[in-house]
């Protein structure tokens, strides 16, 4: 009929865990929890600085089209700059704008407009370019 299969006593009475398999089944969560948070900090980070480009450029951008609005300016000579410190900005305080024209550059009846666009105590800096003609 049926045979009845019997295991030893060492195996049938083991009901739990042993510490040591708790222990290392703790390591290697707390390890892949390590990782993750790792992961998560470097993209909190580089979230945060695309954020502040982004601002940057559009501050850029505002200049260069203000710029653009003016037009040529037939009475400039030489190199002028306009700088707007850092906290002067109405929306963005923690940034710094300098517009810089140079006349006749690079050839007459032209100028060269740079938009420069700083954050962080100048440890981060943007540009933008453009040329009027007259």
């Amino acid at each position: 009929m049926f045979t009845v299969i019997r295991f030893p006593r060492s195996i049938s009475s083991n009901h739990g865990a042993s510490l040591l398999e708790v222990l290392i089944a703790m390591v290697l969560v707390s390890v892949s929890i390590l990782g993750v948070a790792g992961f998560s900090t470097v993209s909190i980070k580089g979230t945060a600085f695309g954020k502040e480009m982004t601002m940057a450029v559009t501050l850029a951008q505002d200049a260069l089209e203000e710029v653009r609005r003016v037009g040529y300016q037939p009475s400039l000579s030489g190199v002028v700059t306009v700088v707007e410190p850092y906290g002067s900005i109405a929306r963005a305080p923690l940034f710094e704008r300098a517009v810089v024209t140079e006349a006749q550059t690079p050839a007459p009846g032209l100028q060269t407009v740079t938009v420069t666009v700083a954050w962080d105590a100048d440890e981060h800096v943007t540009s933008l370019s453009t040329i009027l003609a007259k």
